[in-house]
């Protein structure tokens, strides 16, 4: 009788544990579902003229990012970042041409 008891009580703390666990996966799930995912581009513009303001500047998640009207957002390093400000002409090294 008294190892069936053992067993029993085995058997119920590994339930518990699973179930914790499970609640903890729900909730790391739950926070990567709720984040907006970040989609970069690699464009080649060769033979067109690119041209623009920089209309915003953000950083998201460590990235940062400064955004050209009408092109969008361009990933960029902290130092072009900080070289950046807003109302400045489109960079040359954000228009990708290959020297």
């Amino acid at each position: 009788m008294r190892k069936e008891g053992l067993i029993i009580i085995a058997l119920s703390f590994a339930l518990i544990v699973s179930l914790i666990e499970v609640h903890s996966m729900r909730s790391k799930i739950d926070t990567l579902e709720s984040r907006e995912p970040v989609i970069i581009y690699q464009v080649d513009n060769a033979g067109t003229e690119m041209f623009g303001k920089v209309t915003a500047k953000d950083v998201v998640d460590g990235r940062y990012y400064v955004e050209v009207k009408p092109y969008g957002k361009f990933l960029v390093t902290r130092e072009q970042y900080d070289s950046i400000n807003i109302g400045d002409d489109m960079p040359e090294w954000l228009k990708g041409r290959k020297q």
